[in-house]
């Protein structure tokens, strides 16, 4: 899974590399529209990450339009996150904070640490990620990783070497270009190299004490808690996808990178189902959409996925025991 934080972003940067009819169509292909980026929390699979990249790149014909929005990215689109890893006191506390609080940007993958006499090598680990376009994000986290060592070390540092599952001699040698170094080829994840001496290097800005924050604190700034079950990745899918009106199964598992089937399985095993868990986010979503606007039941029901208003209305009344209007003029005299 990916934060939504960071898929803004990389929207933002594919929109600098490509007219705006492809990345509109390339997010359709992905499952997603501009529409669930707007204001949202949560999270997302890293399969339509790596599906939307792939499609604007093969549209464009870049093969390494990851590494582009690595180069490109800006670490402090991470907003609380970045803060949290870019204030620890030196390299080595910063690298240490990132692979404790990837959980708030990229639940399921891992900060990978493995040392030689020499050098750290750092990776990022996305637990067998094998989706079409994979390799945009890998290339991508090396110059990510980077950009944590870069801030203590640097603008002009580049790591001794990178590694790379890519095993591709020409491609990597396109790669080694844009990276400034060596990349090691056949590595099991994306990483980078970083000299065990410069692991000491102290922050060149440290943040002031009454600005430092705790892992405890990053998650509520963030606003955001990482899915556990299969019921809170269906929740989230829902508010994301809420404004674009795919709520129903088959583009929910979709995007949770499923088949229907196995998502029916799933919720099945937890105690609900898809039909339940929907209707509670919609009750939720409608209750503040009622307390909260002036939309009419037939533009909330329209915006909850309901075509028929008559249908939204029925389910809000199974579901709370109240008529929408009467939900509303109560939520309004009280």
């Amino acid at each position: 899974m990916v934060n939504l934080v960071e898929l803004v972003h990389v929207v933002e940067l594919l929109d600098r590399f490509a007219a705006r009819l492809i990345v509109d169509r390339a997010l359709r292909s992905a499952g997603l529209d501009r529409a669930m980026l707007d204001g949202v929390t949560g999270f997302i699979p890293y399969a339509a990450e790596a599906v939307l990249v792939d499609s604007v790149a093969r549209a464009i014909g870049d093969r390494h339009l990851g590494a582009r929005i690595g180069q490109a990215f800006d670490y402090s689109a991470y907003g609380a996150f970045s803060h949290f890893v870019l204030g620890a006191p030196d390299l080595a506390s910063a690298l240490e904070r990132g692979r404790r609080a990837l959980l708030f940007t990229h639940p399921g993958s891992e900060i990978t640490l493995r040392e030689t006499e020499t050098h750290l090598v750092v990776g990022r680990d996305s637990k067998g990620l094998s989706v079409v376009g994979h390799h945009h994000l890998d290339e991508g986290a090396l110059f990510v990783i980077g950009q944590v060592a870069r801030h203590f070390l640097g603008a002009e540092w580049t790591p001794d070497w990178a590694e790379l599952p890519e095993t591709n001699a020409r491609e990597l040698a396109v790669l080694e270009d844009l990276l400034g170094t060596t990349i090691r080829a056949g590595a099991p994840v994306p990483s980078v190299a970083i000299r065990l001496t410069d692991l000491a290097a102290f922050n060149p800005g440290p943040p002031k004490p009454e600005r430092t924050m705790s892992l405890g604190e990053l998650g509520l700034l963030m606003d955001i808690a990482p899915s556990r079950t299969m019921e809170d990745a269906v929740v989230q899918m829902l508010t994301i996808t809420s404004a674009s009106g795919q709520t129903d199964e088959r583009s929910i598992a979709r995007l949770l990178a499923i088949g229907p089937r196995s998502l029916q399985r799933a919720l099945r095993g937890e105690g609900t189902t898809f039909r339940e868990v929907r209707l509670r986010v919609v009750c939720d979503r409608a209750r503040s959409l009622l307390s909260e606007t002036d939309m009419s039941l037939a533009e909330i029901g329209k915006f909850l996925g309901y075509s028929d208003p008559r249908s939204f209305r029925r389910a809000f009344k199974d579901s709370t025991g109240h008529a929408p209007s009467g939900f509303r003029k109560a939520a309004k005299t009280g």
